[in-house]
């Protein structure tokens, strides 16, 4: 296993499959890094902009993980929203995971538990879902995993007309946030769709999100940005 190193939760976009990293990655220089997410590791304290979806930037201080409340968790993700798509008003269970028929978590929807879709035209569809634990060292004991799962994911057999093949598999550390992402490609008679997928631990926060597109490189690069912004604003609570 390759040895951890902060890296950026965003860094080059890759056109190719995807299914998330904080960081979306073409560039093997740019790649991130293996993580263990641990309890007594670090994290990185930024404040996040409303008027920007830039990259998370390296850490100028680092402060360790931190619990968040319960009820900040589950208001802040009440109000938030996916730019260019219309919010889906159905709800089904939180479902963290990094790889098809992998480790996942799954929790009936609550104060704790949160999921969520938007949808776009094309098949263009973003989903988030996040689990709040009562501290840090279940969440990462609940997350660990799916981000183990996420840095050996293999493609699951085809199924339903479906082939999905798998690139970009990792998991990583990302401004002190342990993260696993996976890139999809499911392609089928209607055609092909890719798929960022990321899962961060945010303290005491496990979050996913995955961003759907036809275009490669606009889930990559809308999917890492998103779950970029997500992330550091859940470390800002």
């Amino acid at each position: 296993m390759r040895r951890p190193t902060t890296r950026n939760l965003l860094v080059a976009v890759t056109p190719l499959t995807l299914l998330p990293c904080l960081a979306a990655c073409s560039d093997p220089a740019a790649t991130m890094p293996v993580a263990v997410p641990s309890t007594t590791g670090v994290a990185t304290t930024r404040a996040a902009s409303a008027a920007s979806d830039e990259p998370l930037a390296p850490p100028s201080s680092l402060t360790p993980p931190r619990v968040h409340a319960t009820g900040a968790v589950a208001a802040h993700l009440d109000g938030y929203d996916v730019a260019g798509l219309t919010r889906s008003t159905a709800e089904g269970p939180a479902d963290l995971a990094a790889c098809p028929d992998a480790a996942r978590l799954t929790k009936v929807t609550g104060p704790d538990a949160y999921a969520r879709s938007w949808q776009g035209p094309a098949a263009t569809r973003a989903d988030v879902a996040a689990i709040t634990y009562p501290d840090l060292a279940s969440a990462a004991r609940a997350v660990e995993p799916v981000l183990d799962a996420a840095a050996s994911c293999r493609a699951p057999k085809p199924h339903k007309g479906i082939t999905t093949t798998v690139d970009n598999e990792r998991r990583d550390v990302a401004e002190g946030m342990p993260l696993g992402r996976v890139d999809l490609t499911r392609t089928s008679a209607a055609g092909t769709v890719h798929d960022y997928v990321g899962v961060v631990q945010v303290g005491n926060v496990g979050v996913r999100l995955t961003f759907s597109s036809p275009d490669g490189k606009a889930a990559n690069e809308k999917g890492s940005t998103a779950l970029a912004r997500l992330a550091r604003d859940v470390q800002g609570l």
